[in-house]
């Protein structure tokens, strides 16, 4: 069996995935202050440098749109949305 990169994937209610090391990082470079955090279920809610909230919930990693994936370099593992955007 190989070990799997990453401990948690999160979904944000902003639509966005991430790994537990985004968030770790995030918070670590206080681009993320964490608010509150519950266990049961485990959800995290964290204020975003522009004062936004963000609700952070673990997601499966095969329950990912097509054209987001995990990718990982250097030991780090990151979701990468490969999915065109709208243009505005």
């Amino acid at each position: 069996m190989v070990a799997r990169p990453f401990e948690t994937l999160f979904e944000g209610s902003d639509g966005r995935y991430y790994t537990d090391w985004q968030v770790r990082q995030r918070r670590r470079t206080g681009e993320w202050r964490l608010c509150v955090r519950q266990r049961t279920p485990d959800r995290r809610l964290v204020e975003t440098e522009d004062g936004a909230l963000l609700l952070l919930a673990p997601t499966a990693a095969d329950e990912l749109p097509a054209g987001v994936e995990i990718r990982v370099a250097d030991g780090r593992a990151r979701v990468v949305d490969t999915r065109r955007r709208p243009s505005e």
